[in-house]
């Protein structure tokens, strides 16, 4: 069983203006500490065709239901990867997103895309969220489906401000 999760990320720039900051290592640290993160590690890996690879480890506090706590803690560790491929003739990029949670029999992974848009551009996730734990499964996928939307926009509202300084 797995729930699906799409969002998106409206940005008030141009494709190129937006992968720059997408990939710019402390707007990723706003926004790690935004959503709670501590304990932070931010790494952006230059591929040789114009991509990036983008690994963000940080410690969040587990504000989960008892079912869920029980497996994880009071902290949850988690690793995310995003890349980008090298930018299309519009300035758009295609590449993946993945989550993994130490200890936690979750997964969330699926394609990422950013795109221009008449005022801007957009960052578009379409991932795929599934637990591996009988009986409480679709309960823990609906949450974390449900965190990763929260996440996103306080995302977005980072990267707004971001782009106004």
């Amino acid at each position: 069983m797995s729930t699906n999760l799409s969002s998106s990320l409206s940005l008030p720039a141009d494709p190129t203006a937006a992968f720059e900051m997408v990939t710019n290592r402390d707007y990723l640290l706003q926004v790690a500490q935004a959503t709670g993160g501590t304990d932070i590690e931010i790494t952006v890996t230059p591929t040789l065709d114009g991509g990036v690879t983008i690994v963000s480890r940080r410690a969040l506090p587990a504000e989960l239901p008892s079912y869920a706590k029980a497996l994880v803690g009071d902290f949850l560790k988690l690793t995310e990867t995003r890349t980008f491929g090298p930018a299309d003739a519009d300035g758009s990029r295609r590449g993946t997103v993945s989550v993994a949670i130490d200890g936690a029999p979750v997964s969330i992974e699926g394609p990422l895309k950013l795109e221009p848009t008449p005022d801007g551009s957009i960052v578009m996730v379409k991932a795929e969220v599934k637990a591996s734990v009988p009986f409480v499964g679709g309960k823990l996928e609906k949450f974390a489906a449900e965190n990763i939307q929260d996440f996103l926009r306080i995302e977005e509202k980072v990267a707004t401000k971001f782009l106004e300084q």
